[in-house]
């Protein structure tokens, strides 16, 4: 097999108009790979950079198409907490910028586990009928309730994601694999009865006993990984993320992480995430955050007074190592005129910068019955970046 390669630059202006904040696009590099006897060539695009205070990987697109995981679309039926989904895609990402410098590294959904197997991982183990399950199989009891609850469905998710580096000189490569295990907090089943009456039940699970199963799946699937093609000397990070329950306003947190390096088959040792959720108003909030859960206070009733009506105003700030990361506010609101949202628009953005005295990133979401009616951004020593919705 004969390898060819090459970069072209790709010279391009985009226009934008008020679709986000300070957007510079560079150069885009495509690198042309792997010439086969049949003289077919395969093109890895790498998109342009956005330069937004996220920081967000370029992509790797092959032959000029962005290609999904093949496992897309199970996390929403997995996950029982639908502000659990977002979350853990992003927050997985999040997690690999400690590993994969943003500069180095490409991302690409992940190429490797398919929905078919991500599936048979996820079921109850069975010797005959699915022996790949890393769910336990069911306990023995002597009705179908406490053959489920004796033994619970921890395991609700398994995500993959590639990181690819590439130059010149030595064209695109995997450069490492993240793995990211989404963990149930409370275990909810449905039993029949012989008259076909449904029962649905739930189980609360306990936490240091979940996490310990985290981690024995993770071996496992670290052992099935490296007997796959192309993954046996890539290093690859697991992640553990625990979800809320059904229902929360607030998503769950990735609690801890591990590294393997090249060609290793066994994981040594787990590092703690601290990672945490604050609402506001709460109690929760008035107690471990009193100034900002203040400054939240006040902006409401800024908001109110301002509107003359009562307006719904949720805050979630999140936390890493006990430092605000971003704080999103989003209003509600009932009845309004296009006149009214430009208003309260222009209102909020004057009054975001005095009200919080924070050095993180605020987005601010003003929401009616029809969608998303203006958004405010305002990133630490900038002004704020205003969208209304026509």
């Amino acid at each position: 097999m004969r390898k060819k390669i090459s970069i072209i630059g790709l010279g391009f202006v985009i226009l934008l108009s008020g679709c986000m904040p300070s957007v510079e696009r560079s150069e885009e590099d495509v690198i042309v790979i792997e010439e086969t006897e049949e003289e077919e060539e395969q093109e890895y695009i790498i998109t342009p950079t956005i330069d937004t205070a996220e920081n967000y990987y370029r992509n790797v697109l092959k032959d000029g198409v962005y290609h999904r995981s093949e496992a897309r679309g199970n996390v929403a039926h997995a996950m029982n907490n639908t502000v659990d989904i977002n979350q853990f895609e992003l927050g997985l990402i999040e997690i690999a910028t400690g590993f994969f410098e943003q500069e180095n590294y490409y991302f690409q959904e992940g190429q490797f586990l398919n929905g078919e197997l991500i599936n048979s991982w996820l079921r109850r183990y069975d010797e005959e009928d699915n022996p790949l399950g890393l769910n336990p199989a069911l306990a023995e009891g002597d009705s179908k309730e406490e053959e489920m609850r004796g033994n619970p469905l921890v395991l609700s998710h398994v995500m993959e994601h590639n990181y690819y580096s590439g130059n010149e000189e030595d064209g695109v490569n995997l450069g490492g694999v993240v793995i990211g295990l989404s963990l149930r907090d409370v275990y909810y089943f449905r039993t029949e009865d012989e008259d076909e009456r449904y029962y649905f039940h739930e189980e609360d699970l306990d936490a240091e006993e979940t996490i310990q199963a985290g981690k024995e799946i993770a071996q496992e699937i670290l052992v099935r990984i490296r007997e796959m093609e192309g993954l046996a000397e890539v290093p690859i990070t697991f992640a553990l993320y625990q979800e809320e329950k059904r229902g929360s306003v607030e998503p769950g947190t990735f609690i801890s992480m591990t590294e393997v390096g090249k060609g290793e088959a066994d994981i040594q040792d787990w590092n703690a995430v601290s990672e945490d959720f604050i609402v506001f108003p709460s109690s929760e909030a008035s107690e471990t955050q009193p100034e900002l859960s203040s400054a939240f206070s006040q902006f409401r009733e800024d908001v109110e007074e301002f509107f003359d009506r009562s307006v719904g105003v949720v805050g979630r700030g999140r936390y890493k190592d006990e430092r605000l990361e971003e704080l999103t506010i989003e209003l509600n609101l009932q009845s309004h005129g296009k006149a009214e949202i430009v208003a309260l628009t222009q209102f909020i953005s004057g009054r975001l910068e005095s009200t919080f005295a924070t050095q993180s990133p605020i987005y601010v979401y003003l929401k009616s019955i029809n969608g998303t009616e203006s958004i405010i951004i305002l990133y630490p020593d900038q002004e704020p970046y205003v969208h209304i919705y026509k």
